[in-house]
């Protein structure tokens, strides 16, 4: 039924959302592929429960999507930021390439 699928979903990504906050690289990679998968079965589901607890925690699930893409973008944005420091301490660019004048 859809309902395991939602769950199914949530649980992935309170488990993405863990490794994430974690940094654990080898955990939000299992993490990503088990929502990845989750999230294909509930694709899958050809009928949905007319109940108010299923949309509950379809906006739940909602809602940790959001969580779990702002975790997502701050680890980018600390990884482009870490990797100009490497570049700058060796008087690169990484967006040119090319050496910076001193």
């Amino acid at each position: 039924m859809s309902v395991e699928a939602i769950e199914a979903v949530l649980d992935c990504q309170s488990d993405l959302i863990t490794a994430i906050d974690a940094s654990d690289v080898d955990a939000i990679v299992r993490a990503s592929e088990a929502l990845a998968a989750a999230v294909t079965r509930l694709r899958n589901v050809e009928s949905w429960p007319a109940d108010a607890l299923a949309a509950k925690r379809l906006r739940s699930a909602l809602q940790q999507n959001q969580a779990a893409a702002i975790r997502i973008n701050l680890l980018a944005h600390w990884t482009r930021q870490n990797i100009d420091r490497v570049a700058d301490l060796r008087c690169i660019r990484s967006t040119g390439g090319t050496h910076k004048s001193m």
